[in-house]
């Protein structure tokens, strides 16, 4: 009897479980580890900080899609490179907007998360 209780509740739990709960951040796991570890080496290593980054992570993900994250990372980085090429990306208006939509959703993290 009890082993049948038991079978029934692991089932019930097997079949409550829905994909988009496991989903809740849509960026690759690289992408979030990335990010969250660069937020913690700027906030601390403890596991406040490894929550509230978590945290910032998630909520950047719900406002941004994760192309849009991609190419403002892209634009970023760029943009600390030397020389004549890595001016377009300083310069550019419609390259600057791409940061400013990321920056924008970063904000929006840090008021949720910290």
């Amino acid at each position: 009897m009890i082993r049948a209780m038991l079978a029934a509740a692991a089932a019930t739990a097997v079949c409550s479980f829905t994909p988009s709960a496991a989903l809740a951040n849509p960026y690759p796991t690289e992408t979030s580890v990335d990010y969250v570890i660069g937020c913690m080496a700027a906030n601390g290593q403890t596991q406040d900080s490894l929550r509230r980054c978590s945290c910032s992570i998630d909520a950047i993900s719900s406002a941004l899609p994760f192309e849009l994250y991609e190419r403002a990372e892209t634009i970023l980085r760029m943009r600390g490179a030397g020389g004549e090429s890595a001016s377009l990306f300083r310069e550019t208006p419609m390259l600057a907007d791409v940061v400013t939509q990321l920056r924008a959703a970063q904000v929006e993290a840090d008021f949720r998360c910290f």
